[in-house]
């Protein structure tokens, strides 16, 4: 019989995230939303909670086995208390999972801080010329004695602003597409590098910005993987990290269509409760069905992963529908709400904006659609 439930573990996790979420990130997360500060003491929180450290190694301070079912339940948790602080687990499960390629050295120095919460570090892929075409990217690794010397620049880059240091992907000269991209650790103090904000419409406390680098020296123990191997090891990530952000966004709006839920049970108009309305009680029937329909294909996306099946197709999926229904959804709920959803002191207004940025981050629609295309011309079908 297939099960659809959680493992007990799992869901005792989520329930004490749950309540987290509700006393310590709910109550701030219109204000932390609105400043470009990165918020270090709720990130240090998730730190203490063991958030940071799911799925990496025992020895750094982690859960130990990968469980990317746990990541993405923790993710969408979290997001009903604040979008911006929820998506942490998902880059830091993203950057970890590098690391864990690196010199001895360089993980000692890393992901212990990482997984207590105590620095950030980014991913530097995005260019302002290869955008969803991250294989299309010009910044230059040069091989010198012991190391290399990169130039080039990223965009778009989430904790540009706050990270200690970059996974920085680059190619050697002469390569094209992904063949010849390496990644390399790059400490932002190096002389060299240089950063530059980028001010969003959301998503302010996740420091986006434009990273540059100007004969960066990276010594040789600070390349990530195999030389030459760099892309295909990030995109094999990504297919968990679509799904987990897929979740963050459910999560968000899950939470804004219970918010609308409590409003109208309490708000009258001519007599009665909004509930009576058909308009109203229709509008959160279809949203309900929409986020639970997203929520389960990423759920699976995150299933299959874990269990050691193809799930690239799935992945996407979850990362081009369920930011657009989560949007969709508190659209719905700012309406709902009349003029308070739309008023800056409530939290709807802010959750619509973070969420939007996921339309487009990590991959957008588009690109997402030409995956699952392939997957299908290719094997004809998704399902297994």
């Amino acid at each position: 019989m297939v099960s659809f439930a959680f493992e007990p573990e799992h869901v005792e996790f989520a329930e004490s995230l749950k309540a987290f979420a509700a006393r310590e990130l709910l109550p701030n997360y219109r204000d932390r939303a609105a400043s470009t500060d990165f918020p270090f003491e709720a990130f240090k929180q998730l730190g203490d909670l063991g958030v940071l450290g799911i799925g990496l190694p025992e020895e750094f301070g982690g859960t130990g086995d990968d469980d990317p079912v746990l990541l993405g339940l923790a993710t969408e948790v979290l997001a009903a208390g604040d979008v911006n602080v929820a998506s942490a687990p998902v880059q830091i499960g993203l950057v970890g999972s590098q690391f864990l390629h690196c010199d001895r050295a360089v993980q000692e120095r890393y992901l212990p801080s990482l997984i207590r919460g105590e620095e950030t570090v980014a991913i530097a892929l995005t260019e302002p010329g290869s955008g969803s075409d991250a294989s299309a990217l010009r910044t230059t690794a040069t091989k010198v004695d012991g190391g290399w010397v990169l130039n080039g620049e990223k965009t778009a880059i989430t904790w540009a602003m706050n990270a200690s240091a970059s996974l920085v992907y680059a190619r050697t000269p002469g390569t094209s597409r992904s063949t010849g991209i390496s990644c390399f650790v790059v400490p932002m103090d190096s002389t060299g590098v240089t950063a530059h904000h980028m001010l969003g419409m959301g998503c302010l406390p996740l420091g986006w910005g434009s990273i540059h680098l100007d004969d960066v020296f990276v010594p040789d123990d600070h390349l990530v993987g195999e030389e030459g191997r760099g892309f295909h090891s990030v995109m094999s990530h990504f297919d968990f990290s679509r799904a987990a952000l897929g979740l963050l966004c459910l999560g968000a709006a899950q939470r804004s269509l219970d918010e609308a839920v409590q409003y109208a049970k309490d708000r009258e108009t001519f007599g009665k409760p909004l509930t009576e309305y058909q308009g109203i009680s229709f509008l959160i029937a279809e949203h309900t069905t929409l986020l639970e329909a997203a929520r389960w294909i990423c759920y699976r996306a995150l299933w299959l992963r874990a269990t050691g099946q193809p799930h690239t197709a799935l992945a996407s999926m979850g990362k081009w529908w369920p930011p657009l229904v989560a949007k969709d959804a508190i659209e719905a709920a700012m309406r709902i709400h009349g003029n308070l959803g739309y008023a800056a002191e409530f939290p709807l207004q802010q959750r619509y904006r973070d969420v939007t940025a996921y339309l487009i981050a990590d991959g957008t629609s588009e690109i997402q659609k030409r995956i699952i295309a392939g997957d299908v011309f290719r094997r004809g079908t998704v399902n297994l």
